[in-house]
């Protein structure tokens, strides 16, 4: 009998951690802890409570931490440091009303009040009502007369004022890192509280500098730098107000500040030191205005010292200033940080779906392995049909298949090898040592030649479709290349110029002309581009006529619309358009055409078209004969050509995929020449692609010619075609000359020499007058009579001005 199993009670086991290494952590510090902002908002409360105003009143530390009870019960012991504030600069018997006020505040927002529900007028209301019945109370055991009444109230009405202040001033003090944009409110907000916690230096001199007033001075010129000149000023005269409101000085500082704020913001544009001249320079215009040289207001070695601090502040915190004063810039700069967002994640899926592509590509490629000779397993089915069908019924077949089975076999595989090719086979073809032996050689070989027959069809065929699977192959790799293409673009840095906008709103105004809204912009190529949305003018071409040539002054750039037409939204009254910087080379292509005496359409078909990135392009093809076959041929190679460029495919892939097409399209033969010209307008080449074509020409200003030639098959007889090209560089006033061979042709003793003979003769640089010359002068070679289609491009390229 089995022994009864022995039941372990479970038992949790640990381990002392003391005994486990702590790996990478970081050593602590006694600043670890510390909060950067809690810092700042102590600095600030105690400032806050050591600025007075006539002659000793500092209720501004109570208006301040009413306003941080209210945001959070954590910052109780910031009351402390305010009261602490306070004590320094009146005395600890002064200072017990206001000891008192902080401490009830510190209770009632602690126990009493739910700040979720407690709105910035509550807690105004609550902080000058706690100071002000306090006020009283200590009043009321003392001595008091009318006037202690009056700047009780008038305390606890800067208390109301100060909480107001405060609730716009501290939500920036705690979020700085992540808000962009300030309204010009919370501007003011930021300058009145920075003005009373300088105020909070009281008479601190270095070096018989008052340190209060480089602060205030500094802040000044800051503001004015970033935000302009309203910002300069309103600033300005918040700060000369508070300055005069704490000291026993003139309020002609407040005048002196506002001013000397707007001429800072004025010569902002001159960079720093025109922020700080300005400030100089609005200083000594009203001092000598006001006093003569008497007095001075503001000593000008406090602008020095003042302006020194500005030129050592980074650029980079000034820029990140800029963000909070100009709100345009703040605006931009918050749409950009969206934009970037957006950006990345289009970019994300369109890599995405042209990895898919791709890899969809790679996959129909290695499906698609050609087949041009027959497998093994596919020559022993034949085999093996020829035996069950012809010899298994032949009184030989022990002889020939059951003990001489390889030799047969053999012999099999050496008659198949005889007839390949052959459309009449014979008794020759088959081997001599089965000849021997066989005694139904007719029905073998005519067996043998239908399963070979049938065979070779089914591989035709296999062929055929592997061809199309590479078509497909091909056509994926270069939608991946398009998708790919585009996620580069989308994911180019874009940078806006508010400065330049502003630019063209004024240029435009001067003009007579408005805009609802204009957006400049420059990628990573420096590529600009100006985006302008007015009005509608229902087709009378403002935008060409009036808009392009105010706006190109303005830039100090050619400029040229993107596209042809404008875009218009349905239900809206306006019409948006972009320009863009004009290139530097201009194109004009002429033809002339002669179709083939007797036929109704050419064989010849041609294209020039406009492609994206300052791209020109003419294309001419001349299918194989002439007549209809012919012009079926090259028009389709035409037209296939101009989707797949406008469509923003390669140039490799397309011409592939028109020889691919033009295999499959037919079981008869089907090619045609190619003769492709891609200008780059920008950098003034030009790439000659020549598939099967005739020589091109190219005329230069001086006389000279050069000619192109390339000596490639046509397209749609290779399966993997050679794409060779050639690029040239060119000239202002150029000419070049593509012709089909019928104009080539139309003198067989001279062949291309004569149409450089003919240029080099041509006075004229008239692309039209040219390509008539040239087609006139092949006709008169046959009598005036076209023995061949003939058709003539000439496109002209000249340097924009």
């Amino acid at each position: 009998m089995a022994d009864k199993p022995t039941v372990v009670p479970y038992q949790r086991s640990y381990i002392e951690l003391e005994s486990v290494r702590q790996i990478n952590k970081p050593k602590e510090t006694p600043w670890s802890n510390m909060d950067g902002n809690l810092i700042l908002l102590h600095i600030v409360a105690f400032l806050l409570g050591r600025a007075g105003i006539l002659n000793g009143l500092t209720p501004f530390g109570i208006g301040f931490f009413t306003a941080l009870s209210q945001k959070d019960r954590k910052y109780g012991p910031i009351g402390i440091t305010t009261w602490i504030g306070i004590v320094s600069i009146g005395g600890i018997t002064s200072s017990i009303p206001y000891g008192f006020s902080l401490a009830i505040i510190y209770l009632l927002f602690q126990y009493a009040l739910d700040i979720r529900k407690t709105k910035v007028l509550r807690a105004s209301l609550i902080g000058s009502a706690v100071y002000l019945l306090t006020t009283a109370l200590f009043l009321s055991f003392t001595g008091f007369y009318l006037y202690d009444w009056l700047i009780a109230a008038f305390e606890a009405v800067v208390i109301f004022v100060i909480v107001y202040i405060s609730s716009y001033s501290i939500p920036i003090m705690l979020q700085n890192k992540s808000r962009k944009i300030l309204s010009t409110e919370e501007i003011i907000c930021i300058a009145i509280l920075t003005a009373l916690a300088l105020s909070g230096i009281n008479d601190t001199y270095i070096l018989g500098v008052s340190i209060r007033n480089i602060l205030g001075i500094l802040m000044t010129i800051l503001f004015a730098y970033n935000g302009g000149a309203s910002i300069g000023a309103a600033v300005g005269i918040t700060l000369g107000l508070i300055t005069s409101m704490s000291t026993s000085g003139t309020t002609v500082v407040i005048g002196i500040f506002g001013f000397s704020g707007l001429l800072a913001g004025i010569f902002k544009d001159i960079g720093k030191i025109g922020s700080a001249f300005g400030f100089l320079v609005g200083n000594a215009i009203l001092t000598f205005y006001i006093n003569g040289y008497y007095e001075v207001f503001i000593q000008f070695k406090e602008v020095i010292v003042a302006f020194l601090l500005f030129l050592l502040i980074p650029s980079d915190w000034i820029s990140q200033m800029e963000k909070f004063c100009n709100t345009r810039t703040g605006i931009v700069n918050s749409s950009k940080s969206h934009s970037d967002r957006m950006r990345q994640l289009t970019y994300d899926k369109l890599r995405e779906c042209a990895t898919t592509f791709s890899e969809l590509s790679t996959t129909f490629e290695k499906i698609s392995e050609k087949q041009e000779h027959f497998q093994n397993e596919e020559i022993s089915k034949l085999i093996e049909k020829v035996a069950n069908n012809v010899c298994h019924s032949c009184g030989m077949k022990r002889s020939c298949w059951d003990n001489n089975f390889t030799s047969t076999y053999q012999s099999m595989v050496d008659m198949l090898i005889n007839i390949e090719g052959k459309t009449v086979i014979n008794s020759e073809d088959m081997p001599t040592s089965l000849r021997r032996r066989c005694i139904r050689q007719n029905a073998v070989m005519e067996k043998v030649a239908h399963l070979y027959e049938l065979n070779y069809l089914n591989l035709t065929w296999k062929q055929r479709l592997i061809e199309s699977r590479e078509l497909v192959g091909q056509q994926l790799k270069g939608v991946a290349n398009i998708i790919e293409e585009l996620a580069t673009s989308v994911n180019e840095e874009v940078n806006f110029d508010v400065d330049l906008e502003d630019a063209i709103y004024v240029a435009l105004d001067k003009a007579g002309l408005s805009a609802k809204n204009i957006m400049v912009s420059n990628n990573e190529k420096e590529n600009l581009e100006i985006t302008i949305e007015k009005k509608q003018c229902y087709n009378r071409n403002d935008c060409k006529e009036k808009f392009i040539t105010v706006v190109s002054e303005a830039v100090g750039v050619g400029l040229v619309k993107k596209s042809r037409s404008c875009n218009k939204e349905e239900g809206k009254n306006t019409c948006t358009f972009t320009l863009v910087e004009a290139n530097r080379f201009a194109t004009c292509t002429k033809s002339a055409v002669a179709i083939k005496e007797g036929n109704q359409l050419s064989g010849d078909s041609h294209t020039f078209m406009e492609l994206r990135n300052g791209q020109y392009m003419t294309a001419l093809s001349d299918g194989m004969g002439t007549g209809d076959k012919a012009h079926v041929q090259s028009s389709a190679t035409i037209d296939m050509l101009e989707k797949m460029m406008e469509a923003g495919f390669n140039r490799d892939i397309a011409i592939k995929t028109i020889n691919s097409i033009l295999m499959l399209k037919s079981t008869e033969e089907m090619f045609s020449s190619l003769d492709i010209n891609l200008i780059d307008l920008y950098k003034g080449t030009a790439d000659f692609i020549k598939i099967g074509s005739s020589p091109s020409f190219i005329k230069h200003k001086d006389g000279k010619i050069d000619q192109i030639t390339s000596s490639t098959l046509p397209i749609g007889i290779l399966n993997d075609i050679q794409i060779e090209g050639n690029v040239q560089k060119l000239e202002d006033g150029d000419l070049i000359i593509t012709v089909s061979d019928g104009i080539i042709d139309s003198n067989q003793e001279q062949g291309e020499k004569w149409i450089i003979d003919f240029l080099k003769n041509a006075n004229s640089l008239n692309p039209q007058e040219t390509a008539d010359g040239i087609l006139h002068t092949a006709l008169k070679f046959s009598q005036n009579k076209a023995t061949d289609d003939l058709t003539v491009l000439v496109t002209k390229v000249w340097e924009v001005n």
